[in-house]
């Protein structure tokens, strides 16, 4: 793992409040996994020994700087270092084809990002939480399943399986999707791959097919952004059969689960279901959507993730 310093000027951005710049460093992380170099943002605060450091990954095929950075800056300023990244084939991380959704690939992003933290010598950690947001909330869950000696899991209006990506398609829809998904399978091997719209402009075929869903996805894109919306059309194929946790018994560390009962992307009651499968959960419901929590639902959601984290330093 190799890294950069930066220390910028805050760009003005509409919503909820940003630190100063005088709370916190940000250091630019490279960590392979797999072979593949991926690369991450470390924020740490500035007077804390042996910080808790929060690693976090958001939305579907969404890059570190979709909505994330604000997280980042405010768990900072509250005493934690946070490391959000991106997973391979995305964003300033190496690897083609270009924003692929892979769910075993990413959550062995997760272990890599993981285990590169822990290499750093000049690091002292004081714990790792890991912290997913949507689709990540998921794989965050599985992590910490997988490697038991993370602190704490926060996931934040899960994704728990793939259904919501085709529910309103029908069956023809949902068909077409499968179909799509295979051309892409056959066809990356020789000619590169098939792409699908990630959010699109309803004209055709795309991952999300909800008007409302996609104009909250497109808020999250800043200004500037060179990102490319489409991802290989395998993505319907991997979130067809889907599922974040097999087994919910096997998450022994303290968890969070955050859902919005008007989110349609993550059901409020399969969040619930799964809360009350955990060893040790801590169930937060708030009255918003999926996106909402980009925004006007900031702040409550991440005073609910402050008072839990703390609870479990």
């Amino acid at each position: 793992m190799s890294a950069w310093r930066h220390r910028g000027p805050v760009t003005r951005e509409r919503g909820p409040r940003r630190p100063s710049h005088f709370d916190y460093s940000r250091v630019t992380l490279t960590f392979d996994s797999e072979g593949t170099e991926c690369t991450g943002w470390l924020y740490r605060p500035d007077d804390v020994e042996s910080p808790t450091v929060v690693v976090l990954a958001g939305e579907l095929a969404a890059e570190r700087r979709f909505g994330l950075r604000r997280y980042a800056e405010r768990l900072a300023e509250a005493g934690f270092a946070a490391f959000c990244f991106d997973y391979r084939n995305t964003g300033d991380s190496s690897g083609e084809p270009r924003n692929l959704v892979d769910p075993d690939s990413q959550v062995a992003d997760w272990h890599a990002a993981i285990d590169g933290l822990r290499e750093q010598s000049e690091l002292d950690i004081g714990g790792i939480v890991v912290m997913g947001i949507g689709l990540s909330g998921g794989y965050a869950l599985r992590a910490a399943a997988e490697d038991g000696t993370i602190s704490a899991v926060v996931a934040q209006y899960p994704m728990l399986n793939g259904k919501a990506i085709f529910a309103g398609r029908g069956a023809k829809g949902t068909l077409s999707a499968l179909v799509a998904g295979v051309r892409d399978k056959l066809q990356s091997r020789v000619f590169g791959p098939h792409t699908v719209p990630v959010i699109g402009d309803g004209a055709s075929m795309s991952v999300f097919e909800d008007p409302g869903v996609r104009g909250s996805y497109r808020q999250l894109v800043p200004p500037g952004s060179t990102w490319n919306d489409e991802t290989p059309a395998r993505i319907f194929l991997s979130l067809f059969r889907y599922r974040a946790v097999s087994d919910p018994e096997e998450i022994y560390c303290p968890t969070l689960l955050v859902s919005g009962t008007r989110d349609d992307l993550a059901p409020a009651d399969a969040v619930a279901s799964l809360a009350d499968d955990l060893p040790n959960s801590t169930l937060v419901e708030l009255p918003v959507g999926h996106f909402t929590h980009y925004d006007r639902g900031f702040e409550a959601t991440f005073g609910h993730l402050v008072t839990f984290l703390r609870a479990n330093e």
